[in-house]
């Protein structure tokens, strides 16, 4: 019936009969669909592509994937697939305040003399007052997400930033023993007169 409802339809040069629409049926029942099954194209996750891949994130590993399709013509899901093969994950900075001059054997000394007062007394800690401040510019903030090393082990990538420069909100608190007194916020330098 659907033969010569077609062939009245469309009055093809060749008309159809029933096996043509049989074997349709067929097709659409065994794959889902009437069109012709794709061939898979050949795969582009080749070692050649896969060395030159490794060979940019060698010799930039801040490259985003992004700009390594733009590079080398393959696409992002390719590039991503191949470093994950290898193991190679996107590692993100870790910001920490820049250290100058003194400041690493500054830091040493205070652990150290830190060490000799808790072995004297256990209690020290809860007896001692620690503040700290911190300064929030209205220059926005690092975003992160946009800082990656690509790495097949994490390099605990850092990146130094300047020091505050306290020309905006200023935040201040302390802890002594189990409690927290702040924070308070102050507009201006911290050192100067409040």
């Amino acid at each position: 019936m659907a033969a010569r409802i077609y062939n009245e339809r469309f009055q093809p040069q060749q008309p159809k009969n029933h096996v043509a629409f049989y074997r349709i049926k067929q097709k659409f029942l065994k794959y889902g669909t009437i069109y012709p099954k794709r061939e898979r194209k050949c795969t582009i996750t080749t070692d050649n592509n896969r060395i030159n891949i490794l060979a940019q994130v060698a010799f930039d590993p801040h490259l985003s994937t992004r700009q390594m399709a733009r590079e080398s013509g393959l696409s992002r899901s390719s590039i991503m697939k191949m470093l994950h093969q290898d193991k190679f994950h996107p590692y993100h900075v870790s910001l920490h305040q820049e250290l100058h001059g003194d400041d690493f054997r500054n830091r040493i000394d205070f652990c150290q003399r830190m060490l000799q007062h808790i072995q004297r007394d256990p209690l020290f800690t809860k007896k001692v007052l620690f503040s700290d401040e911190a300064t929030f510019k209205n220059t926005g903030n690092v975003n992160k997400h946009n800082l990656h090393y690509w790495a097949d082990e994490n390099p605990h990538w850092m990146r130094a930033v300047p020091h505050q420069y306290p020309w905006s909100l200023n935040v201040w608190c302390e802890i002594v023993g189990d409690h927290v007194i702040g924070p308070h916020f102050f507009d201006g330098s911290l050192t100067g007169n409040i």
